[in-house]
């Protein structure tokens, strides 16, 4: 027997996207799902793979679970089963009390941690509902993956107070059990959450919907933030995820806004400029921000220069001419503080191709000034790092290589380029007075000063010693790893991202698994005496009381509100939670 709903599908993937195509027996809602199924090129003859850890200890899961757990007892005996998914897709939850449903569920991967997004499975109810913004019940065939195809499922989308979609619940069962009041049953289960997610909202979660509404429109990318929380506009949405925010919220609330009420700025490694104001309404400050490609940047838009980062190409002066030319490039700043990394992207931007030879100036060996010159002559590129240890008998032959460097130049402009990475404040007298006699070409910062860089870095750190991307960030761990100082700068950052990724077994590393100066990294705004003071308390009594915050409180003498919120304002905030 034909199912002319599986035909229609199929035909569909025959003619593709650009051919006619039209199908009486389907719902136009199918067939746009269908169609955005095709243009992902999702897999249509095996269940979902995408597999990821979740944690039902968000917003969203302390609201459904106990309805979930009212709903699975009113529904023990229909053969149903309840699903929770968040809004990448990935289901968080799944209630059924039939053994046999469970092991049928189990082998087409419809169980916790299963990426159920549209784009990951295609058509069905959980992730389609999401997309269209409206409850939806796929059944059969309807499903764009034939391993779903003996289901029936309704499921409706799960909004926020601020209007955002942050999930979907779905009711499902084999295909015989298919019932229209599935639809109904989701569409009631879901208001019950968004009621619970009403009733929690905090005040600052409402002034920032208020913001939102306020100052986002449908066309300018816009996004409105905090410590804790942000929203986006569709527009917005690819500006958004935890490192982009731990960055914003970094720059924007270390920036003097006594000083202008609007600031703009280029985001650190981008070409992104954004524009940004505080605004003060609500029981605290928060922030709105547009963003601009910089074609698009009104008029009057300018970029801070001189530190790295805070340019284009993460690059910072031009190139200056002072005593020996382009022929040497003097990237200057302290040790571990991205100085190679500038060195190289400084090479990239003049045209340079190729990997150039490389000497480390160190006290247990002398660099082959004579190799260095001939290379040069050659019309290679050299880095010399570390220029502040070199040795007073050393001094001399690299000053001769930099005089001759100078002279090539000047004669036929055909000598290779000498990169030369140094700290001023640790070199010699000497040293000093040769570096100030060439100008630096780039300056590099350490990270105490530029912790908007430090959300780049730690993807950066992460994708070259997690090669199996086994780990991913809590926004809570990135934010402590921002309020950190960082005295060994990225030298110190790498070898604990290195360390977090060999002894943390779970996906995602959160701020628990930091070590402990990490977890009480003090807020990057100035603390007063007395705020100090309250901050040292504070962890000592949690210490004392086990991390009991019950116990802590009592040990201060103060309330369990206050000591909730001081522990937010004096930047101790321990919690993982998210939408």
């Amino acid at each position: 027997m034909t199912d002319p709903v599986r035909e229609a599908r199929e035909q569909l993937i025959r003619v593709g996207l650009t051919g006619i195509y039209h199908a009486d027996t389907v719902p136009d809602l199918i067939v746009r799902s269908w169609r955005r199924s095709l243009s992902s090129s999702v897999e249509a003859s095996a269940p979902p793979q995408r597999f990821r850890d979740v944690d039902t200890d968000t917003l969203l899961g302390r609201a459904a679970v106990p309805v979930l757990d009212r709903w699975q007892h009113q529904l023990a005996d229909t053969g149903t089963t309840l699903f929770l998914s968040d809004r990448g897709g990935s289901i968080v939850d799944r209630r059924t009390s039939d053994g046999s449903e469970r092991r049928r569920l189990d082998n087409m991967h419809a169980a916790e941690g299963f990426d159920y997004s549209e784009d990951s499975i295609g058509t069905n109810a959980l992730g389609t509902s999401m997309v269209e913004k409206r409850p939806v019940f796929v059944k059969g065939s309807q499903h764009y993956s034939d391993a779903l195809a003996t289901n029936a499922c309704a499921a409706a989308p799960i909004y926020t107070p601020a209007g955002l979609v942050v999930g979907s619940i779905a009711l499902g069962g084999p295909m015989e059990d298919a019932n229209p009041i599935m639809l109904s049953l989701t569409r009631e289960i879901s208001q019950q959450i968004e009621e619970r997610l009403r009733t929690s909202s905090r005040p600052q979660d409402l002034a920032l919907a208020m913001s939102f509404m306020r100052f986002s429109s449908s066309q300018r990318p816009t996004v409105v933030l905090d410590h804790e929380s942000i929203l986006a506009n569709t527009p917005g949405l690819p500006y958004v995820n935890v490192a982009s925010h731990v960055m914003l919220w970094e720059v924007l609330n270390t920036h003097n806004w006594s000083s202008a009420p609007m600031l703009r700025r280029e985001l650190e490694g981008t070409t992104i400029e954004i524009t940004a104001r505080r605004v003060t309404d609500g029981p605290r400050g928060h922030f709105v921000v547009h963003f601009f490609e910089p074609d698009a940047l009104p008029h009057g838009g300018r970029h801070e220069t001189g530190v790295l980062g805070r340019g284009k190409n993460s690059l910072v002066a031009p190139p200056r001419t002072k005593a020996f030319g382009v022929a040497v490039a003097v990237v200057e700043g302290p040790p571990g503080s991205g100085r190679l990394t500038a060195a190289a992207d400084l090479r990239a931007s003049w045209g340079s191709t190729g990997t150039p030879e490389m000497f480390v100036i160190a006290s247990e060996s002398r660099v082959p000034w004579n190799q260095v010159q001939d290379l040069l002559e050659r019309g290679l590129d050299v880095i010399v790092r570390r220029v502040e240890e070199i040795s007073t008998d050393e001094f001399l032959a690299f000053t001769t290589v930099l005089k001759a460097a100078g002279k090539r130049l000047g004669s036929d402009g055909r000598s290779g380029r000498l990169f030369v990475t140094v700290s001023r404040e640790h070199a010699s007298p000497d040293v000093q007075v040769l570096v100030d006699s060439i100008g630096a070409t780039a300056r590099t910062l350490p990270l105490s000063q530029a912790p908007e860089r430090i959300p780049g870095l730690v993807t950066r750190i992460l994708n070259e010693v997690d090669l199996d991307s086994r780990h991913t960030i809590s926004p809570a761990a990135l934010q402590s790893l921002v309020q950190w100082n960082w005295p060994g700068n990225i030298a110190e950052l790498a070898e604990t991202l290195s360390q977090l990724v060999r002894t943390v077994n779970a996906s995602v590393i959160e701020r628990r698994h930091l070590p402990k100066h990490l977890q009480q990294a003090p807020p990057r705004r100035h603390l007063s005496l007395l705020e100090s003071a309250e901050r040292d308390a504070i962890i000592r009594a949690l210490d004392a009381a086990g991390g009991n915050k019950s116990e802590a409180a009592e040990l201060l003498g103060m309330g369990r509100t206050t000591l909730y919120r001081r522990l937010r304002q004096l930047g101790l905030e321990p919690g993982e939670a998210t939408l």
